[in-house]
């Protein structure tokens, strides 16, 4: 065989098994749509309005199971749109009116790559197809029209054009709204302001959209210091400034049962200079996406009244919030080994819709079930924390609390025995009980909970994301 015949072989595998698409056509400018993760084919085709086949044709799709996150894949038949396409969340303050300045797309380009039929339907974490407008910081290029104030006067304000303000907004008629907001390219940032306050920068809520029984993070950025009051879905909020005096943050745990839709979002702060503000909005949750398991115990252990009053002394434990933030990273596993050699394994995870002795699914589990695979039964502090309970429960046998600070809880149940007790404080990996079987249990195992705000979160955000 010829060097020459090798080189066409190597090259033609190189394409087959390429986990890139190739594009079977010169892209004329048609837009390039960056998949995300989950997406498939069938899915993007819908989202288009377009065919699969069509898809699979421009893009010279060799193999459709290629498809991965961040592929790049040209979208036929969206005359007037081009560029490159991302899917983006809708922000605190954001209406479709900014969005679409901006982003610089006219409201006939948006419909054609979101089906949406009324600004209504825009929610804050909606998931919006929108151009990708690069790394651009709009924070200090933008403007906020106040109550009695034209866009020529606040473009005189701001030594701005006028008429580039209206061409670059796409603000046709000399009316403008209060509270809107208008985007401009330039290193004068003076007399900025946000849609909420000429003192507040901007306002973060993560993740978007938020999710069934995961922690949920808001953050205002303040200029002066603030007074910040709150509920999200109608929960109080308890709001902490963070080491460096640039923000105001508060941690909530979503519970896993929330039904998914829409909850609300509330904030309200107070400025030292007695100025004030208020932002009421609709907030999008997201199914956790949970399964279903069965599991065989004592009937004593079922009862609902047990249930029931065990759920209330744990709540009367977390209710005490502290304004001291005693963890510094992420958290540890509170057990001995790693998933990377299996040496820890799980015979529940959070969230799982829960039936006991085949009767009906009314709850769910609320934490990491670990599976004894090493032979030590140690169990560890996950971070710095105060004990604020060491004792036995009827469902949790032989437990443990522990109190992070700022609303964060560990729990520890199913103990042989607790190596710590109230009060004491205790250092992220210090030794605090060992595994057992007490309680309500299918046998020996560690279950680890943590709460945020009251309520129960998965843990294994906390062991990769370093709150706040």
């Amino acid at each position: 065989m010829t060097k020459q015949s090798i080189s066409l072989i190597i090259t033609f595998l190189l394409i087959i098994l390429s986990p890139t698409v190739a594009f079977a056509q010169e892209n004329t400018g048609n837009p390039i749509y960056i998949v995300q993760p989950g997406e498939n084919l069938t899915e993007i085709a819908i989202k288009f309005n377009v065919t699969v086949q069509d898809l699979i044709s421009i893009n010279g799709i060799i193999d459709s199971n290629l498809i991965s996150a961040g592929t790049r894949l040209i979208i036929p038949g969206l005359q007037g749109v081009s560029g490159v396409l991302i899917t983006s969340p809708v922000q605190i303050g954001e209406t479709l009116s900014v969005i679409l300045r901006k982003n610089k797309i006219s409201i006939d380009n948006f419909l054609k790559i979101n089906k949406i039929t009324s600004p209504s339907e825009i929610f804050v974490g909606t998931n919006l197809v929108l151009p990708d407008i690069g790394s651009t910081d709009y924070s200090n290029n933008s403007l906020v029209l106040c109550e009695d104030t034209s866009l020529f006067s606040n473009a005189v304000t701001n030594g701005l054009n006028r008429w580039y303000l209206q061409k670059y907004n796409g603000a046709a008629s000399s009316v403008n709204l209060p509270s809107e907001t208008y985007y401009f390219f330039s290193d004068v940032s003076s007399n900025f302001a946000s849609p909420f306050s000429p003192y507040i920068e901007k306002i973060e809520l993560s993740p978007l959209p938020v999710v069934q029984g995961h922690t949920a993070v808001i953050k205002v950025f303040s200029e002066l210091p603030v007074n910040l009051t709150g509920t999200l879905n109608n929960k109080v909020l308890h709001f902490f400034p963070d080491s460096t005096g640039q923000l105001v943050y508060a941690l909530d745990g979503i519970h896993a049962l929330e039904e998914p839709g829409l909850i609300p979002l509330s904030l309200k702060g107070e400025f030292e200079n007695g100025d004030s503000f208020q932002v009421e909005q609709m907030i999008l949750l997201s199914s956790g996406g949970y399964v279903k398991e069965t599991l065989t115990v004592e009937s004593t252990l079922i009862d609902e009244d047990l249930n029931i009053e065990e759920s209330l002394k744990i709540q009367t434990l977390l209710e005490p919030v502290s304004n001291e933030k005693l963890w510094e990273d992420v958290f540890r596993f509170p057990v001995d080994g790693s998933l990377n050699d299996h040496t820890i394994s799980f015979s529940s995870y959070f969230g799982n819709r829960r039936s006991y002795n085949n009767g009906q699914y009314f709850g769910f589990h609320g934490g990491l079930d670990f599976y004894i695979v090493l032979n030590t039964l140690n169990i560890y502090a996950p971070a710095a924390g105060t004990v604020i309970y060491a004792g036995p429960m009827d469902i949790r046998g032989f437990t443990t609390f522990i109190d992070h600070g700022q609303g964060v809880v560990s729990g520890y149940g199913h103990q042989s025995e607790i190596l710590v007790e109230v009060g004491q404080t205790v250092q992220t990996g210090q030794l605090i009980g060992l595994i057992g079987k007490t309680g309500r249990v299918t046998g020996p195992h560690l279950h680890w909970d943590i709460w945020v705000n009251g309520n129960q979160v998965e843990p294994f955000d906390w062991k990769d994301t370093q709150y706040p």
